[in-house]
């Protein structure tokens, strides 16, 4: 494992370079996923969210994991964490100093703000408000490794700008944060990513912990093997809940479309629906039986009367009448479900 060698030698190097080690020896690196129900991982069965997926990359890139937080959920692995369900901001604040003093984490893994802009926040409140958690979680442990992450999209349409906003803002405030602390762009799980408009399904929390194990690697496991990319894959499971859960295969397929004049290829997910298309279909000739509007001549008509019966004389008129009739082989344009490649 990376920090079994030579441990001495890595806890010198950390002092001298300004840059505190990680835990040494045989000792897991301990991990503490904060946030919402999104770090909880709402959206997918077992709640494992990113934390199974990221826990058995680090294992076999040869780490130790001992997730800490106060939560517990999930169906495999460690399942402790610090996810808390509609929180802001604000209310992990509140809280976070004595998470992170009590639990003693080597390493944290912020993603928060997505309630704080459901809300209807202001981003540039929002990022006020993270840099001031990430100041809380920095004065709490000096020496954790701090990795804050971009957060995921959002399929609410009113919710899109300022949750991009958002985003947009927040390399700079950690920037400004010191070298143990790290951005992590987790703004790409968005789109097919996204189960049920704000968490994502289970491809999505994939690319999250894809994300979160690249910007460990980057910083404290150059050597660490390198994981396999979710997007790498062509074919891939995915479920969505917008007005009813849809779970359904989708393929990534070279899509041609034309851009201001210029045919343009590009690969896309897609996956097959039934969509209402116009067809044009061959219509046999054949008979039909039709109302039709006659003209009923004028006749006399027995009709009972007090003393008996009597002819009496009836106008000509027009009446409906069911009549066959022949119909002339035609091709008609007709609107049926047709099993279609769509990109939604």
């Amino acid at each position: 494992m990376l920090r079994s060698l030579l441990p001495a030698l890595a806890l010198a190097a950390g002092v001298l370079s300004g840059t505190p080690a990680m835990a040494s020896g045989d000792a897991p690196m301990r991990i503490m996923p904060l946030g919402d129900s999104i770090t909880a991982g709402v959206g997918v069965p077992g709640k494992d969210g990113y934390r199974l997926a990221l826990q058995r990359a680090l294992e076999r890139a040869g780490e130790r994991v001992d997730y800490v937080g106060s939560q517990k959920g999930g169906t495999d692995g460690d399942i402790d964490h610090e996810g808390h369900g509609g929180w802001t901001i604000d209310q992990l604040a509140e809280q976070t100093s004595d998470w992170v003093t009590t639990y003693r984490p080597d390493v944290v893994l912020l993603h928060a703000g997505t309630n704080n802009i459901t809300l209807g926040e202001e981003p540039a409140a929002v990022a006020g408000k993270l840099s001031a958690l990430i100041d809380r979680i920095r004065a709490a442990a000096p020496a954790a490794r701090l990795y804050v992450a971009t957060i995921v999209g959002t399929t609410v349409p009113s919710e899109v700008a300022a949750n991009r906003a958002y985003n947009a803002l927040i390399p700079g405030v950690v920037a400004g944060k010191g070298p143990l602390v790290r951005l992590v762009d987790q703004s790409a799980v968005d789109g097919l990513s996204i189960y049920d408009r704000h968490h994502p399904n289970a491809y999505g929390y994939a690319r999250m912990a894809y994300a979160w194990y690249e910007g460990l690697r980057a910083t404290i496991g150059p050597a660490w093997r390198i994981a396999a990319d979710p997007d790498d894959t062509a074919f891939a499971y995915l479920c969505h809940y917008y007005t009813v859960r849809d779970c359904r295969w989708w393929q990534r397929r070279p899509v041609t479309t034309t851009v201001e004049g210029a045919t343009v290829t590009s690969v896309q997910w897609q996956t097959r629906r039934y969509v209402p298309q116009a067809v044009q279909e061959r219509v046999p000739g054949h008979y039909e039986t039709v109302t039709k509007r006659v003209w009923v001549k004028g006749h006399h008509e027995t009709r009972t009367v007090k003393k008996g019966t009597s002819k009496v004389w009836v106008k000509g008129r027009y009446a409906d009448r069911l009549v066959r009739t022949w119909v002339p082989a035609a091709t008609v344009t007709t609107t049926r479900p047709v099993l279609t490649w769509v990109s939604s």
